[in-house]
């Protein structure tokens, strides 16, 4: 579903007119009624964070599914899965980093200390090999 749909169907679904939201997310009713009609297909991360607070719904609820599988769907299929971009920006406006530099700093820290983690997990299991070493290619250092 192309997220201008989806916006309309939370609009509909809530009672709330274009100006009730775009007041409440802090855009103009032309830009709304844009994305909602697909004039604008690609609004901005900021855009979509703003209106996912609005709406009280995490920012993945707007991804296609079919585009972007759930966490559960790549395990299924046997693939691992990293942070996504989706999850990095659901951090983000969960912790309301967008407007506070601290923060988003501390978000960022907390998913660097995560990745360091993964990495020095991953390490440990392959007998401390890097992945670049196991290639048979000389590590960065």
């Amino acid at each position: 579903m192309q997220i201008g749909r989806r916006l309309r169907q939370l609009r509909e679904e809530r009672g709330l007119t274009l100006a009730e939201v775009a007041d409440a997310a802090g855009i103009s009713i032309s830009h709304l009624s844009a994305i909602e009609n697909g004039t604008r297909p690609n609004p901005s991360f900021l855009v979509v964070a703003k209106l996912a607070r609005t709406y009280g719904v995490p920012i993945d609820s707007f991804l296609d599914p079919d585009v972007f599988p759930s966490h559960h769907d790549v395990e299924d299929a046997g693939a691992s899965l990293d942070v996504s971009y989706a999850e990095m920006a659901k951090r983000l406006a969960e912790a309301d980093a967008l407007a506070n530099p601290a923060a988003l700093l501390e978000v960022l820290a907390a998913y660097l200390r995560e990745r360091e983690q993964q990495y020095h997990s991953h390490a440990s299991e392959d007998g401390g090999k890097s992945a670049s070493e196991e290639d048979g290619q000389r590590p960065d250092r």
